[in-house]
C-alpha cells in the first residue's frame, strides 16, 4: 500500500504547496494498459497498466519545473511506481541549466541511434521492436550558446544507473570518482543543416561478458537536414571500453511525406564488432485512413546474417484522447548473437488514454 499511496502523497504536497504560493499549474498525464502475447514456444502472455501523472509550472520567464510521475504494476496485486522526471530548469540569455532527474535523447537516428548514450533503456516496458521508453537519471545540464548558431552542453552524472541490473554483481559505488559526464558541440542552420559532435565518459548500460559494467569513452557526431522537401540524417558513434576492443556504429537515413499523406522513411545501420558485423536495411511506411486512424508497416533485413523483422501497427482513434493500438513483431532467421538476439514473436494490444 505504501507503494500506491507515497507517489500520490508527492503529488498532494506539491500541488498544494504551488497551489498556496498562486505559481500557475498544468497537471496532465495518461493511462495505458497493456497485453503482450509472445508467440514462441510458451505462448508467455504478459500484462501492464501504466498510470503517469505531469506537473509543469512556470515562474516568470527564467524559472520552469517539472515532474513526471510513473506508477505501473506488471502483476495483480502489485504495484511499484518511478519518479520518470522531475527537474528545475533556469533560464537567462546566454545558458540553461536543469538540474534534477531527467531524460537526455541524443542523435538523430530512427530508432538506432548510436550517439544515444546518457539514459539507459527501461526493459520492463512491454514493446515489440527495438525498446524506446528510457529511465531518467539524476543529472546536471548546462547548455550554453555563446553565438545564436553555436550550442555547448555539458552533462555531469553523479551515479550510474545500469539499464540491467544481474544478480550478485555489485553496482559501482556512488563516488565521485564513478561519476559520467557528457559534452556536445552543436552548430545550427548551416547549409539547411544541423552538425553536432559528442563525447561521453561513463559506463555500459548492460555488464560485460565478466558480468561487471565496462567503463568506455565514445566518441559520436550527427547531422540532420533538408534537401527540397525531404528531411536526412546521419550518425555515428566510436566506442572505446577500458577492457575488450574497440567497436563502431553508423546510421543513416531519410523521411518524406506525400501530398496524400503517406509517409516514407528509409533507413541503413551497420555496426562494425572486431570480430563480427551487421547491416540492416530499414523502412517505415504509414499512412492515415478515415482522417483519424493509422496504419504503419515497418521492416528491417539484416544482410549477413539474412534475418527479415516486420512490425506492423494500426493505431485506432476511438475518441480525442483514447486510441487503442494493435502491434507485432514477427522474426524469420537466426538471431542469436546478433543485435536484435531479443526479440521475439508476439503481438501487443494497447489501449490508451490521455488527461
Amino acid at each position: 500500500m505504501k507503494n500506491l499511496l507515497c507517489p500520490f502523497a508527492i503529488w498532494f504536497l506539491v500541488f498544494t504547496g504551488i497551489s498556496a504560493a498562486q505559481i500557475p499549474l498544468e497537471i496532465g498525464g495518461d493511462i495505458e494498459t497493456c497485453v503482450n502475447l509472445d508467440l514462441d514456444e510458451s505462448d508467455t502472455l504478459r500484462s501492464r497498466t501504466t498510470f503517469k501523472l505531469n506537473l509543469d509550472s512556470y515562474v516568470g520567464d527564467k524559472v520552469h519545473g517539472y515532474v513526471s510521475l510513473k506508477m505501473y504494476t506488471d502483476r495483480i496485486p502489485h504495484f511499484d511506481w518511478i519518479m520518470n522526471e522531475a527537474y528545475i530548469d533556469y533560464y537567462t540569455s546566454k545558458f540553461d541549466l536543469r538540474t534534477g532527474v531527467q531524460i537526455i535523447s541524443w542523435g538523430t537516428a530512427y530508432r538506432l541511434n548510436p550517439t544515444d548514450n546518457i539514459n539507459p533503456f527501461d526493459l520492463t516496458a512491454l514493446e515489440t521492436f527495438i525498446p524506446e521508453e528510457k529511465l531518467g537519471i539524476a543529472a546536471l545540464r548546462l547548455k550554453y550558446y555563446p553565438t545564436t548558431n553555436l550550442i555547448l552542453t555539458g552533462i555531469f552524472i553523479p551515479y550510474f544507473v545500469p539499464a540491467l541490473e544481474m544478480p550478485n554483481v555489485v553496482l559501482p559505488e556512488r563516488k565521485l570518482e564513478n561519476s559520467e559526464y557528457a559534452f556536445k558541440i552543436t552548430t545550427q542552420s548551416i547549409i539547411e543543416c544541423d552538425l553536432s559532435a559528442s563525447y561521453f565518459r561513463g559506463k555500459e548500460d548492460y555488464p560485460w561478458i565478466n558480468g561487471q559494467y565496462r567503463d568506455v569513452e565514445i566518441f559520436g557526431g550527427d547531422i540532420i537536414g533538408t534537401i527540397w522537401e525531404m528531411a536526412f540524417w546521419a550518425e555515428g558513434a566510436y566506442t572505446k571500453p577500458d577492457t575488450g576492443d574497440s567497436y563502431y556504429q553508423i546510421a543513416g537515413g531519410g523521411e518524406y511525406t506525400f501530398g496524400n499523406d503517406l509517409y516514407c522513411m528509409g533507413q541503413v545501420y551497420h555496426i562494425n564488432y572486431p570480430d563480427a558485423h551487421e547491416n540492416y536495411l530499414m523502412a517505415v511506411l504509414r499512412y492515415p485512413f478515415m482522417d483519424i486512424h493509422t496504419l504503419q508497416l515497418g521492416t528491417a533485413y539484416e544482410i549477413e546474417n539474412e534475418i527479415f523483422i516486420g512490425f506492423p501497427e494500426i493505431t485506432l482513434s476511438l475518441a480525442d484522447a483514447a486510441s487503442f493500438v494493435m502491434s507485432g513483431v514477427f522474426v524469420n532467421g537466426d538471431i542469436t548473437g546478433t543485435l536484435m538476439s531479443g526479440l521475439k514473436h508476439g503481438i501487443i494490444l494497447k489501449l490508451e488514454y490521455s488527461f
